[in-house]
């Protein structure tokens, strides 16, 4: 390609994609993390244009063209950018220059892709304003407002509402509690009829069991799983309405039914979102002052920080063997729908509790190991299962995830191999967004100034 043609190609890259470089780029002589399986790549090339990966090959075989900007990965380790599939995005009353700084908190930690949980309008326009550079921040899915005992008490008002959410544009109706049985299965049938993905929380009246063969999209939380895997005389005073207290559902939690209800789920094609280390923040004691004494804190504001810690302060806290305990038997069930070949994905519902966008992100890959999956398989649930939920279930491209010919360049390059340790994912080069380079020295520079706003 001559330099005239180049840079005419880059002109109108730019005029298609308004969140494109606009010239070509080349990560050269690094080594690939292409996310399809366990592999790495050694001593590749990878040609971005338009904000699409154009070529991935041995550096020999790979002429860079005349004008593109090289990023030598000599030594270093790109693979794909993270998803965040369970976050709540700004309100529209938040301050536009905290959406800005948590839009980029993402990208600060390598998160791409975020799949927003909770549906308000703003939500919509920004999405839009991200699609064309004017907020800089990772591609977004919207769920819309939820479905719930408000708006479900007949199926002609829950229908209408989930299908008007759906024609304003967000992605997927969201589910929480409250919705009537009768509703939810004409609800459900709807869904399907229309090619519209629903999910989120499990309704007391449908139970999970029904909730996985009627086609939910997706459970949030794992909710309602400990109430199916707990002993035969405990769920029978449960399906009675009569309470049981937490310790004594959580030592009575089989084994055996946690397989089942794993196979049913992978059966059932339906995706689980976790969101371990959030369950952990809520019922283990912590010391409130360490945990805001966190460097990550600096980077929120400080009502935010003052909501958290009276929220912690107010709730009465679980004796700590029964907060121990639920944290184990929550990882052993998430640990079965992994075996089990179950689709999770990585989720944090941040800003929640003490979860700072992206950083949380963090803290749960760590809680996704701790409960026995090896580094590779924790990101897995981050790349490729985010990519395959897009594609099967929002009915998008699904074109991230990995890195291959014709995906997004959603990339990191990073000093250290995350095979080895997850810790090596926080030490990068730089991110790249849709094509668009933030180096490590960017990053730095904007984590400061946003610190330096929240008084950190």
């Amino acid at each position: 390609m001559t330099r005239s043609l180049g840079v005419l190609l880059a002109s109108l890259c730019v005029a298609s994609s308004a969140v494109a470089q606009s010239v070509e780029v080349a990560f050269v002589n690094t080594n690939v993390l292409v996310m399809d399986r366990e592999r790495i790549l050694e001593d590749h090339t990878v040609l971005i244009r338009g904000g699409i990966i154009q070529e991935v090959a041995p550096s020999h075989r790979v002429q860079v063209p005349a004008g593109a900007t090289v990023i030598d990965g000599r030594g270093l380790f790109l693979m794909p950018g993270l998803a965040d599939m369970h976050a709540i995005l700004p309100g529209p009353r938040d301050p536009a220059q905290m959406v800005d700084d948590y839009m980029f908190l993402y990208l600060a930690n390598n998160v791409t892709s975020v799949r927003g949980a909770l549906g308000l309008p703003n939500h919509l326009a920004l999405k839009r304003q991200v699609s064309t550079g004017d907020i800089l921040g990772p591609t977004l899915y919207v769920g819309s407002p939820p479905l719930d005992g408000s708006n479900s008490q007949d199926v002609e008002s829950a229908v209408t509402f989930m299908m008007s959410n759906r024609s304003m544009g967000y992605d997927f109706q969201v589910i929480h509690d409250g919705v009537p049985l009768l509703v939810w299965d004409s609800m459900a049938e709807e869904a399907h009829s229309r090619g519209y993905t629903f999910g989120g929380l499990i309704p007391d009246s449908v139970g999970l069991r029904h909730a996985l063969s009627t086609g939910i999209s997706y459970v949030d939380h794992m909710d309602g799983y400990l109430e199916q895997v707990v002993s035969d005389p405990v769920k029978a005073r449960l399906d009675a309405g009569r309470f049981v207290p937490l310790r004594e559902m959580l030592t009575s939690a089989v084994g055996r039914k946690m397989r089942a209800m794993a196979a049913h789920t992978r059966a059932s094609d339906t995706w689980v979102i976790p969101t371990l280390y959030l369950w952990e923040n809520l019922y283990r004691p912590l010391n409130v002052d360490s945990v805001l004494a966190l460097e990550e804190m600096r980077y929120v504001p400080f009502r935010v920080r003052q909501a958290w810690e009276r929220q912690k302060r107010g709730t009465p806290p679980e004796d700590l063997d029964t907060a121990e305990l639920l944290v184990e038997v929550r990882r052993r069930i998430f640990r079965a729908l992994v075996l089990a070949g179950a689709g999770v994905l990585v989720g944090t519902d941040s800003p929640e509790l003490f979860n700072v966008p992206g950083f949380s992100l963090r803290h749960e890959l760590e809680s996704m190991e701790a409960a026995g999956l090896t580094p590779y398989e924790v990101l897995v649930t981050g790349t490729r299962n985010a990519a395959k939920y897009a594609q099967r279930e929002l009915l998008e491209q699904g074109n991230f995830g990995t890195v291959a010919r014709g995906n997004r360049a959603d990339l990191i390059l990073l000093r250290g191999n995350p095979f080895e340790g997850l810790d090596r994912l926080w030490d990068q080069e730089g991110v790249m967004v849709r094509g668009r380079w933030i180096s490590r020295e960017e990053i730095d520079g904007r984590l400061a100034r946003i610190a330096e706003r929240n008084g950190g």
